[in-house]
């Protein structure tokens, strides 16, 4: 880290704080607001425009640092940031905004971000074939952009949890000296701090789709960057990034099972849980969730195994504990729970 980079990294803060400080005092401007509903924590209007925030300072920093790339990643990654723009303006259903992240991960897949090796189990690696990989793969990232989404539920969630995964990255590319994985995910971090410094409890700005949505892309860019480089395996992924997979797949689960619609939204996510046991704290349930991904990322970064059944097993294991533990016995019995 040489000193002109960390004078860039203060600049993306800087656009970042004053983007946000814009899109706060001129919020009826825009009109990007969040109106209070019954899923609600505030109870009153909050604009849901400080994705603009995060990708501006994030797209500047990219320009300004060495990546030792090219730019053509951020083809798809502008689809994403316009779709979340465009569903906070507007709004969008969230099967169009699935299809739209699945096109958007498609063409990752088609610019060199591809993966067809997903690991060794019990002493084979798995190899799909192109077309299968690029389907598993689209339908894999699509998912996991809007789980980012759909943990986007609390005064400073998303970002704290983002944090925490891109200082995984931040560590990995200082560790083998790669300028793209480790300058990537700084600009990126120092953009959502900036941006944090208004949407921590009591939030003054959301980041809106349109930055969760970027935030999830982003996300996964630098987790296919890193197994093609073979720093991670793709199995690691799921403890690296656990709460927003464990928290979209418990969800849709407990919907299934209970014979509801798995795309309707509701209030019977993790971060809405652990809110009500611990008596509506909102600090309180974001730093909890924090700790729980922080210790998952370590795991995820020191779990040192040649067959990835092992962390599969883990994961899932992770999964059944966090299901029967946080789903209340009358939401499995199909009573919903608001």
């Amino acid at each position: 880290m040489n000193l002109f980079n960390i004078y860039v990294l203060i600049g993306i803060f800087g656009i970042s704080v004053i983007v946000s400080f814009l899109l706060v005092k001129y919020k009826h401007i825009l009109r990007i607001l969040d109106e209070p509903n019954a899923r609600s924590q505030h109870k009153v209007v909050i604009p849901r425009s400080g994705g603009i925030a995060i990708f501006s300072a994030f797209v500047t920093g990219v320009f300004s640092l060495d990546i030792s790339h090219d730019y053509w990643f951020l083809a798809p990654l502008f689809i994403i940031f316009g779709l979340g723009l465009y569903d906070d303006k507007n709004g969008i259903s969230s099967k169009k905004k699935l299809l739209v992240t699945f096109v958007a991960s498609m063409l990752l897949f088609f610019l060199g971000f591809d993966l067809v090796r997903y690991g060794h189990f019990f002493g084979h690696e798995v190899i799909l074939p192109f077309w299968i990989s690029c389907l598993f793969f689209s339908i894999a990232c699509a998912g996991f952009i809007n789980a980012v989404n759909l943990i986007d539920g609390l005064d400073g969630l998303a970002s704290l949890i983002s944090l925490i995964i891109l200082s995984a990255f931040a560590y990995l590319g200082f560790k083998w000296n790669d300028a793209f994985l480790c300058n990537v995910s700084l600009a990126l971090m120092v953009s959502i701090l900036g941006f944090l410094i208004f949407n921590w409890h009591p939030a003054k700005i959301f980041m809106g789709d349109s930055g969760s949505l970027t935030l999830g892309f982003v996300l996964v860019l630098l987790s296919v960057y890193a197994i093609k480089q073979h720093y991670i395996t793709a199995v690691s992924v799921l403890l690296l990034a656990a709460l927003p997979i464990l928290d979209t797949l418990i969800v849709m689960v407990r919907r299934v099972v209970n014979k509801q619609n798995p795309f309707k939204a509701d209030k019977t996510h993790i971060h809405h849980i652990i809110l009500k046991q611990q008596n509506r704290h909102v600090v309180r349930t974001v730093i909890l969730m924090g700790v729980w991904q922080m210790l998952f990322t370590y795991i995820g970064l020191g779990f040192k195994v040649r067959d990835d059944m092992y962390i599969l097993i883990l994961f899932f294991l992770c999964f059944l504990l966090f299901y029967f533990s946080l789903t209340p016995k009358k939401t499995r019995k199909g009573h919903h729970v608001s």
